[in-house]
Order: structure tokens, then C-alpha cells, then sequence
């Protein structure tokens, strides 16, 4: 993709000085991988999208709340894809292991959904239970799909066979079927569901996940109605807008310990609108877990 030199990525909030690169504690890195995508290719350019998209000529790096990150995020760049699925969740596993471990708090722009398999499942270095939130039109939770048991359909799946992974909570799903219900009823105890059809305007405040638990935020761009995310593989009617999802981040009662948000696909995009969303969605999960450690 051709870059212009003028654009300031991020709306600003990467930082180029090394002392803050050594510091900081909030990263972005890009996953470029969409090797388990069952229907159409394309996620794997998303990051460098995400990046561009929110350029800093338009976007600034204050987020809703007041949190001015600029300068304040250390962009490690895109960890490329290895030859196989295999040895890039192998990959993918040991480098997020290695940022956890340091104390950082990473933002990751995907890719499909299955580069969540190995980030969530490097949670395990932090040696204490965490609690799953994933906005998604899909339950992602097929034993397997064509075979294929670490599809981006399988993410819910695998991560419930993880003990540190105390519980799911899905929320927009409206694509449920008798094959994932099944597995919905094997893992009730740990994983909750709200489906789009039964929410309101305001989100549920999502009580059972007890103040200050350490939690990983997953989105799946297709949870959003496409007339907010029109730029992904599976767009799915009846979903979440953009300001409810802002809204759960900014009013949330966790310790946000990463995100990712994934399955954009610029092919299908429309003038850049999901890769801006995308962009928004991460600056405001930034924006929260870093209020504790930046200046209004």
C-alpha cells in the first residue's frame, strides 16, 4: 500500500523516542495474518490500514474522555506470518507471552479472528484468571470448521479449553445454530451470552465479571451493524452501533489487560470507514487502560 509521507499515523499517539519506547506501557502491533479466514482473504492487509486511515491531519490523539495519548504508544510494528497457521499462533503465542510478562498492555490490529487464539491464549503468563469480552455477530465456538479446529470460527471454542480463561461473554451474536448451540451447552457455566436481539441501546453493564478483573477485549468488526462497519467478510444485519460499543469501553469496570480488534477487510471497505472505526475503537480501549498513567 502507498503511503503518503504527510500522514501522521494513529492520530499522532505513536511515539519515535526511545526512552518513551522503553517506558511506555501501552503498544500497538499489527497482525497481518489471514491464513484461517474460511470465505474471503483480505485481513491481512488491515493494519497497515488502521494505522493510515486515522491520520493525525484529521484525527487527534485525545480520546472522548480527555486522555491525550500523544506520543504516549509504542507501535511495534506488524509480526508477519510464519509459513503455517501453526507456526504463526506458535509465533504469536511467545511474542504477546514476552509482552505480557514486561507489563505492557497490548493493542493488536488483526488479521482474522483466530490470531486471538494465541494472543488470549499467552494470557496464561499472567498467572491469574481472566475474563474474555468479545463483541462478534458470531459465537465463533464450531468444534472445528472444514477440518479445521483453529479456524477464526473456532476462537470461543478453543479459548474455553484453557483453564486460565475464567469466563466469554459474547455480545451482538445473532448467528447461533444447532451445531455451536451444542457447545454453547457444554461450557454454560463460563460462557455468557447476549445476543443483538435482546439488547437496548445501552449495553448490559455486564456484572458478572466482578470489579477490577482482569479483562481482554475482543472485536470482531462484524458485531457492528455493517452501516457502521461495511469493510468486512461476513456483514451480518441487526448489529451493535459504533456509540454503544464506544460507550462499553469507556464505561467499563476492568483492568483492560489488551485488546484486539479484527476481521476488517479493506477490499470491502467504503472510503476508509471501518479502518477508521477500527482505529477509534482501539484509541478509546488505550484511552481507558491508560488513565490510571496519563494526564488529562
Amino acid at each position: 500500500m502507498k503511503i503518503s509521507q504527510a500522514v501522521i499515523p494513529f492520530g499522532g499517539c505513536f511515539t519515535t523516542d526511545s526512552e518513551s519506547q522503553k517506558n511506555s506501557k501501552l503498544v500497538f502491533v499489527g497482525l497481518p495474518d489471514d491464513q484461517q479466514s474460511s470465505y474471503l482473504q483480505g485481513c491481512a492487509q488491515a493494519p497497515d490500514k488502521i494505522r493510515y486511515a486515522y491520520d493525525g491531519y484529521c484525527y487527534n490523539s485525545t480520546t472522548e474522555s480527555g486522555i491525550d495519548l500523544a506520543k504516549a504508544v509504542v507501535d511495534l510494528g506488524n509480526w508477519l506470518p510464519k509459513s503455517s497457521g501453526e507456526l504463526t499462533a506458535q509465533s504469536y503465542y511467545e511474542k504477546a507471552q514476552s509482552l505480557f510478562r514486561d507489563g505492557k498492555i497490548p493493542f493488536f490490529a488483526g488479521g482474522d479472528h483466530a490470531v486471538t487464539i494465541p494472543i488470549a491464549t499467552a494470557l496464561d503468563v499472567l498467572d491469574q484468571p481472566v475474563h474474555i469480552v468479545q463483541i462478534d455477530a458470531h459465537p465463533d465456538i464450531y468444534p472445528e470448521l472444514g477440518g479445521n479446529p483453529y479456524s477464526h470460527a473456532c476462537v470461543a471454542s478453543r479459548l474455553l479449553e484453557y483453564e486460565h480463561i475464567a469466563s466469554i461473554t459474547q455480545i451482538g451474536i445473532r448467528t447461533m445454530n444447532r451445531v455451536q448451540k451444542e457447545v454453547v451447552n457444554k461450557f454454560r457455566n463460563r460462557l455468557h451470552l447476549l445476543p443483538a436481539r435482546e439488547l437496548s441501546e445501552k449495553l448490559p453493564s455486564l456484572l458478572h465479571i466482578p470489579t477490577g478483573a482482569p479483562v481482554y477485549l475482543t472485536i470482531d468488526l462484524d458485531g457492528l451493524d455493517p452501516a457502521f462497519a461495511p469493510g468486512v467478510s461476513h456483514p451480518v444485519p441487526g448489529g451493535l452501533s459504533s456509540r454503544q460499543v464506544l460507550n462499553l469501553i469507556q464505561q467499563a469496570r476492568w483492568n483492560l489487560v489488551g485488546m484486539d480488534v479484527v476481521e476488517l477487510n479493506p477490499n470491502r471497505d467504503v472510503n476508509n470507514q471501518t479502518a477508521i472505526l477500527a482505529a477509534r475503537l482501539l484509541h478509546e480501549g488505550m484511552g481507558y487502560a491508560g488513565s490510571g498513567i496519563i494526564q488529562k
